[in-house]
């Protein structure tokens, strides 16, 4: 009786430890396809998740509509680029009415755009990484959207990078993402990209920080009409930055002008008149004897 025990309790520990290397292998897959298939959840909060479904239902729509622009955008995070550029157009395409369906075409080729920003900040910049990093690759990606291509960016940098030996750095990626984007605003304009882009790395190569090169930018595209009526020209903008004007100094027309005001006018002395002399009194003419009848 003891050894029938002793068998069927070798055959039991048998049995778990054949069920336990099963069991094993099928939790790593599990565990595996959880990670790959990234989760709503993952994407946005719970609190913005329901701020964007009270948007789409308030038109009739519906969350699962939502859900599934928000894996998008997830899905995109899962290769570590930045997707709050891709909620944000969520949102706003959502605020608007947009059909989700061009949301969701919308949302995919920003994502698309991002990979490209993210291999060439990569290339520019391999050590970046961080908020700073992740700033970078969303104004690429916007310049990108707008129409500049990555060999522009690489014509831009190849022209604004520092000569060997000068003893400058090499520019960093928030510097030529910056350069990227004002020449995409350039473009918007629709001036010479040639001409835009030496304007652009002319700035670099004077040492213009990051927010400098965008307000130049703006600038350019604000004055866009005087541009391509030839009253300015992107070549003398380029020849004063090269000489050292500084951002201030480049659109002197955008400080107020002085307002001549008037002198004081001082009141005039008074002058004491001499007060009207009274009329002189005329004399009352003699009375006229009536004539005495003759005699």
């Amino acid at each position: 009786m003891m050894g029938l025990v002793r068998r069927m309790a070798s055959w039991l520990s048998a049995e778990r430890h054949i069920v336990s290397r099963l069991v094993a292998p099928l939790g790593v897959v599990c565990a595996l396809v959880a990670s790959a298939t990234p989760s709503v959840a993952q994407a946005v909060p719970a609190s913005e998740r329901e701020a964007l479904v009270r948007l789409r239902t308030e038109r009739g729509g519906n969350a699962e509509e939502v859900d599934a622009l928000i894996r998008v955008a997830t899905e995109v995070a899962a290769k570590g680029l930045p997707a709050a550029a891709l909620t944000n157009k969520i949102h706003e395409g959502l605020a608007k009415g947009v059909d989700p369906k061009r949301i969701d075409a919308v949302i995919r080729q920003m994502g698309g755009y991002l990979e490209s920003a993210d291999r060439l900040i990569r290339e520019i910049e391999p050590a970046s990484a961080g908020a700073g990093r992740d700033a970078s690759v969303t104004l690429m990606a916007e310049s990108f959207g707008s129409g500049v291509t990555p060999d522009q960016v690489r014509d831009l940098r190849r022209l604004a990078q520092p000569a060997a030996g000068a003893g400058k750095p090499p520019m960093s990626g928030d510097i030529v993402a910056s350069a990227a984007k004002g020449l995409s605003l350039i473009e918007e304009a629709r001036l010479p990209v040639t001409d835009g882009t030496a304007v652009m790395a002319e700035a670099v190569k004077q040492g213009f920080r990051a927010s400098e090169i965008l307000d130049l930018a703006r600038e350019v595209k604000r004055r866009e009409a005087a541009y391509r009526s030839g009253r300015a020209s992107l070549t003398q903008l380029r020849d004063a930055i090269a000489r050292g004007s500084r951002p201030d100094q480049l659109f002197s027309d955008t400080r107020a002008p002085a307002v001549d005001r008037p002198a004081a006018a001082r009141p005039e002395p008074a002058v004491e008149r001499p007060a009207a002399r009274p009329a002189t009194p005329q004399r009352p003419e003699p009375a006229v004897r009536p004539e005495r009848p003759a005699r």
